[in-house]
């Protein structure tokens, strides 16, 4: 349909030019030969409107970008023409299903453009080829025709930032200094005695001080060595995956190199060693369930989409802590 319509106008077109150029030789006169001369440099203009291929238009954008999801970002899109090449577009549309900008130019001649265009993804994972759509058109937009072309990119999306990341933040980091204080590993040397605290280990309380002081007294051993924790993502298939791995996402960033370990469990597989933002771009939603990796006598942390999506725990020997994404929420904003 579309070049049936451009090929009526085509003859249409011509038939107007035949038509001045007809009345101007059948009747000179010096109207008339202004207007074959205008007429004349028109159609010119129309056929000068497609010299050159849309695809000998150029772009590149930087080729490495990390960002998150649902985060506009801006990003410069450098447009040009290949070298020695021809190329002349009387009006030009630059746009993407991928950038919320669109950009026009009128009489293109394959010269440098800088697109400042905005780029927000919805999906995590790794971006490797970007979109720009270039529709040509003449002078009165009667012919158009258009192009697609691709470049190449190595763009890293990462899970959203949560927005209450810094309250889990200091949440947990609560937690971690009473791990430290209570859940390392004691030596025989006593520290001092004090009065018991909801959340002390009951196997401190000295039975026999405290039945001499009618309360409950607890022993406190010196820590050779505070124990490690373990904040540990169970990546089962869920509505509130994707927000659940946003909130672990952000206490990762908040709580590097605060002595604990952060470790993925999802269908690529497990990340102990060494977590990356790579990790965070790539997991997917288990399969099926799967059991927990022994971490030794650390102390585990574990974030879960779901609460009665528990996992099997069997083979953890140290402390383990469960939240579930909704419970803990409420949590965090009480």
């Amino acid at each position: 349909m579309k070049y049936l319509q451009q090929t009526w106008r085509t003859l249409a077109f011509l038939c107007i030019y035949v038509l001045f150029a007809s009345y101007t030789f059948a009747f000179p006169s010096e109207t008339g030969w202004t207007l074959l001369i205008f007429v004349t440099l028109v159609a010119l203009v129309e056929l000068f409107s497609f010299i050159g291929r849309l695809q000998n238009l150029e772009f590149s954008a930087p080729y490495d970008l990390s960002v998150h999801v649902d985060t506009p970002v801006s990003v410069e899109v450098m447009m040009n023409k290949r070298p020695k090449r021809i190329l002349w577009i009387t009006g030009c549309k630059v746009s993407s299903p991928y950038f919320l900008e669109e950009f026009t130019y009128v009489f293109y001649h394959g010269q440098k453009k800088s697109l400042q265009m905005t780029w927000q993804p919805y999906t995590r994972g790794i971006v490797q080829k970007q979109m720009m759509h270039i529709t040509a058109s003449d002078l009165f937009g009667w012919f158009k025709k258009e192009s697609v072309r691709t470049f190449t990119v190595d763009w890293q999306v990462l899970p959203a930032v949560h927005p209450l990341g810094k309250v889990a933040a200091g949440f947990f980091q609560k937690q971690l200094t009473f791990n430290k204080q209570n859940f390392g590993e004691p030596s025989f040397k006593i520290k001092k005695f004090r009065p018991y605290q909801p959340g002390d280990r009951l196997s401190q309380i000295d039975w026999k001080i405290s039945s001499k002081q009618q309360e409950l007294v607890l022993r406190e051993y010196e820590q050779e060595q505070p124990s490690e924790s373990v904040f540990l993502f169970y990546g089962s298939a869920s509505p509130y995956f994707e927000a659940t791995l946003s909130l672990f996402y952000s206490l990762w960033k908040e709580l590097q190199g605060e002595g604990a370990d952060f470790v993925l469990l999802g269908e690529q597989g497990m990340s102990q060693t060494y977590l990356t933002k790579d990790d965070f771009s790539f997991i997917q939603p288990l399969n099926q369930e799967v059991e927990l990796p022994d971490f030794g006598q650390k102390q585990v942390i574990l974030l879960v989409p779901e609460a009665n999506q528990l996992p099997k725990t069997s083979s953890v020997r140290g402390w383990i802590q469960i939240y579930g994404y909704q419970q803990l929420l409420q949590q965090l904003k009480e």
